[in-house]
């Protein structure tokens, strides 16, 4: 079953207060490599980063590279988006943002 908070990082205060840190997400520019998709009928963010990544958990990455809201998963048909291809760089990118 899919876990939202499994990698969430978690703060606490000297008073043993927790609370969620944030999570930032990194610009991700325009390249020659990236692929155009045309959303056909059900697709979803988490359905294509699977198609195209091998891992649903990256939906984020199509989301933020096409200006999407990030609270809205599900596409809308005939839609054109665009799909980062280098996506390594991407990862080591929100990883530096997101270090302790």
């Amino acid at each position: 079953m899919f876990n939202r908070y499994k990698d969430a990082r978690i703060k606490k205060t000297a008073n043993n207060d927790r609370y969620f840190k944030p999570t930032f997400y990194p610009k991700i520019d325009e390249k020659d490599s990236d692929i155009m998709h045309f959303v056909v009928e059900g697709e979803r963010l988490d359905l294509l980063s699977h198609k195209y990544y091998g891992d649903i958990n990256l939906w984020w990455i199509i989301s933020k590279a096409n200006g999407l809201d990030p609270s809205i998963i599900g596409l809308k048909p005939a839609q054109e988006i665009r799909i980062p291809t280098d996506v390594g760089e991407i990862i080591r990118s929100f990883n530096s943002e997101n270090m302790e």
